[in-house]
């Protein structure tokens, strides 16, 4: 035979039995007895309220777990950056070069010790136009030897001077005579010129600690 309840529906079908004999025994014995059929149908609509029941607390039971849920918060707008903005670039600024100085020795290799004027004093007087030749005695005080590529130059003043030449070595130590030609202006009036010693390579020296100090000249022009 094709079964017809499950577990549970049998145990339902047993309860609504009892319950319609409890109420068959209560009445008068004039009431009629359930067919069968009654019963299977009284236990079918026990069975579709109890699933009713059960699917209406689910429902509640799910509604009360989104209301209990965090209220979804929106997401901020995003908001752009502005693109960086490059800076200009910085104008060049073209500046005046600034000549570098003409090394000068001092105190080592080429150092001398000035010994006085030879000729020509300052103050000498002079006729306008004059040329003449310059001497200043001096002693070479360094460790290297003056040779004759070395030349005695003018480096500042008025323009009344000319190069002179070294016409022999100097060694370590040896006095020497160093002259250079002068050209009075046709001018009267008082003139100065200064003169240094330069090597071959256009290295310049002078007197002095530092090698810096010059072979001057002062003269008066007069008729």
């Amino acid at each position: 035979m094709k079964k017809i309840f499950s577990s549970k529906g049998m145990a339902l079908f047993i309860a609504a039995f009892v319950a319609i004999l409890l109420i068959s025994a209560c009445q008068p014995s004039g009431t009629p007895t359930l067919s069968p059929e009654q019963i299977a149908q009284s236990v079918a609509y026990t069975q579709q309220a109890a699933a009713t029941q059960q699917y209406v607390e689910t429902l509640i039971a799910k509604l009360d777990e989104l209301a209990n849920q965090p209220t979804w918060t929106p997401l901020p707008t995003y908001t752009p950056y502005p693109t960086p903005t490059n800076p200009p670039a910085p104008t060049a600024v073209v500046g005046t070069a600034t000549p570098q100085p003409t090394q000068v020795y001092g105190g080592k290799c080429y150092q001398m010790e000035f010994l006085g004027d030879v000729n020509y004093p300052p103050d000498t007087v002079v006729k306008p136009g004059e040329t003449f030749t310059k001497q200043w005695r001096v002693r070479n005080t360094g460790t290297c030897t003056w040779t004759t590529d070395f030349d005695v130059i003018f480096v500042w003043g008025d323009n009344i001077g000319g190069i002179g030449d070294i016409t022999k070595e100097v060694k370590p130590g040896d006095e020497a005579i160093l002259s250079a030609p002068v050209f009075a202006p046709a001018t009267p009036g008082t003139y100065m010129g200064y003169w240094m010693v330069t090597d071959n390579q256009g290295a310049r020296f002078g007197y002095g600690a530092n090698g810096d100090y010059s072979l001057a000249i002062k003269i008066q022009v007069a008729n």
